[in-house]
């Protein structure tokens, strides 16, 4: 079994109205922004792992002990569900995480939940959200995809891509940064999880992916068109950052991106990409920053996507070479 080192570094890590540029204010303490950007700062700071490996997973459902057999959530989309899934996972499908009677199904907050989709992305919002509820809560590993090499489990994703890209990054450091207001959000609850509730629906309503694909990033930048050239923020080590990074990009680890002066760097109204090495985090952060009322995303397996030089996603491996290939339920 791999070390679980790599992984648990892993972390270090409806409407919206959005105030206009300006001086950065500091938020109210007791206004619906700042109590979601003060839960996230406290999870960003702790250091809790949001993924596992699917050898860890495994190694819990097959120990003999049921006793810590984590709950099992497959956030992919109903039919998929019933093609593949994990023996013993219910279906909540993202879509409708948050839905009431789907919130009804989880278990007590002490219970380990891991949560999963095709690739590895479309768990970690929730899981994310979770977590600042105060539930056990982690992401498997690339997904299916890392889970069984059954194509079934896969629905309309495609496995670890087989021709990476090799777009240009580069070693300038960014502009000076321009302060800007917070987003409000004011869904009229009192309590943290209703309000995370309200805008984790307000977010799947909205019909839009909190991930973005290497080559869809790359286009806006080529397309000849300045307006709509997305701000980038990378969340990788400060060192890793400055060894080579996307054109324009800032630099914010996990750690200090929830805080006011963080925030105070993220533009309203344009299109925010969040880099970190694998993707594995990225779009957990981009899901809470939507919540937060930020047009924010997640660039599809991180670095790793972007380019092919192994030295700026330091440690990370590349996608797994030993694949696993553990037992999913199908359709009979």
């Amino acid at each position: 079994m791999k070390s679980l080192s790599r992984t648990t570094m892993l972390v270090l890590v409806g409407a919206t109205l959005l105030l206009g540029a300006g001086c950065a204010t500091t938020p109210k303490s007791n206004d619906e922004f700042s109590r979601i950007a003060d839960a996230a700062d406290r999870l960003a700071v702790s250091s809790k792992p949001l993924v596992m490996p699917a050898e860890r997973l495994h190694a819990l459902l097959t120990d003999g002990d049921p006793a810590n057999d984590p709950f099992l959530i497959s956030v992919c989309a109903p039919g998929d569900y019933a093609k593949a899934h994990i023996k013993g996972s219910i279906n909540i499908p993202r879509g409708a995480f948050w839905k009431p009677a789907n919130v009804a199904k989880l278990p007590p907050k002490d219970k380990l939940i891991v949560a999963y989709c095709y690739t590895g992305t479309g768990a970690i919002g929730p899981v994310t959200a979770l977590n600042m509820m105060g539930y056990n809560a982690i992401q498997l590993q690339w997904g299916t995809m890392g889970w069984s090499k059954n194509d079934a489990a896969l629905g309309p994703a495609s496995r670890f891509p087989e021709s990476q890209q090799d777009y240009p990054v580069d070693k300038a450091p960014a502009a000076a940064a321009v302060s800007w207001a917070h987003p409000y959000i004011a869904t009229g609850n009192n309590e943290l999880a209703d309000i995370l509730i309200a805008r984790g629906n307000a977010v799947e309503a909205a019909d839009t992916s909190v991930s973005m694909t290497a080559e869809a990033v790359q286009d806006l930048f080529t397309d000849n068109n300045p307006n709509n050239d997305p701000f980038v923020v990378d969340t990788r080590k400060p060192e890793d950052y400055a060894k080579g990074h996307i054109k324009g990009a800032i630099n914010i680890t996990p750690g200090t991106l929830y805080q006011p002066g963080s925030l105070a760097n993220l533009p309203l109204g344009r299109r925010i990409v969040i880099v970190d090495y694998n993707g594995q985090t990225a779009v957990g952060m981009s899901y809470i920053l939507a919540m937060m009322g930020y047009n924010a995303r997640g660039l599809q397996y991180g670095m790793m996507g972007w380019t092919r030089n192994d030295a700026l996603i330091a440690q990370w491996p590349r996608f797994p070479a030993d694949q696993k290939d553990y037992p999913i339920v199908t359709a009979r």
